[in-house]
């Protein structure tokens, strides 16, 4: 959000709507000084304040904290950006490793009734919680704001490929041993095309950098 905009945009609707700025202060139960530090850009009305300020300008909420006018066709999308710049990038990438991470338990869940054989019922169980897991994670993923910065995390990508290759190695490890592979051999084959897939990311993620 940025308050010169909205201070900007308070004041050219208070204008149109001809009112002072001790007019439009009465109304809000706030001293002149007030309004006209939001129109300069040196403060922000009260979230109480939100609702009757929007009422007295006859604008929405949204259209509030944009700083303009906003038609139907973008109000879906402009809520959500706005709802992702008040969240950090930091968080944003937090956000995104906990839903990578509870997919990649979502698919362990599901593939354990195959890989482990436990008894019944608990395999039915199982094979429940992982397929809810991971519809869990594909609605949050979709559903929740700044999914394009989300996905773009280094940090998210990263999880996602030790976390895949981990799972691999893991369940394939005891048929391994099976076959007399020596333990370096099989840690090599999991880990060279993972350095790859993160050395890759890291590029990618540096040219999209560069395109900024």
């Amino acid at each position: 959000m940025e308050q010169d905009k909205i201070g900007n945009f308070i004041k050219e609707l208070r204008k149109e709507k001809g009112l002072t700025q001790q007019e439009l202060a009465d109304c809000l139960g706030v001293t002149n000084k007030a309004v006209s530090k939001w129109e300069l850009g040196k403060s922000m009305p009260d979230v109480a304040l939100f609702s009757p300020l929007c009422q007295a300008l006859g604008v929405s909420l949204t259209e509030l904290l944009a700083g303009r006018r906003i038609d139907e066709q973008e109000r879906g999308t402009v809520s959500e950006q706005m709802l992702a710049e008040t969240i950090s990038s930091r968080n944003l990438v937090g956000l995104q490793v906990m839903i990578v991470l509870n997919s990649l338990i979502g698919v362990t869940l599901a593939l354990s009734p195959i890989l482990f054989h436990p008894p019944q019922p608990f395999g039915a169980i199982l094979l429940c919680f992982g397929l809810v897991e991971c519809a869990m994670a594909v609605y949050f993923d979709f559903s929740l704001p700044g999914k394009e910065m989300r996905r773009r995390s280094l940090a998210a990508s990263i999880t996602f490929a030790v976390s895949e290759f981990s799972l691999l190695a893991a369940i394939n490890y005891p048929s391994a041993m099976q076959a007399g592979i020596p333990p370096l051999t099989f840690a090599l084959v999991f880990s060279v095309p993972l350095a790859a897939v993160i050395v890759w990311n890291i590029f990618l993620k540096r040219r999209r950098d560069k395109k900024r």
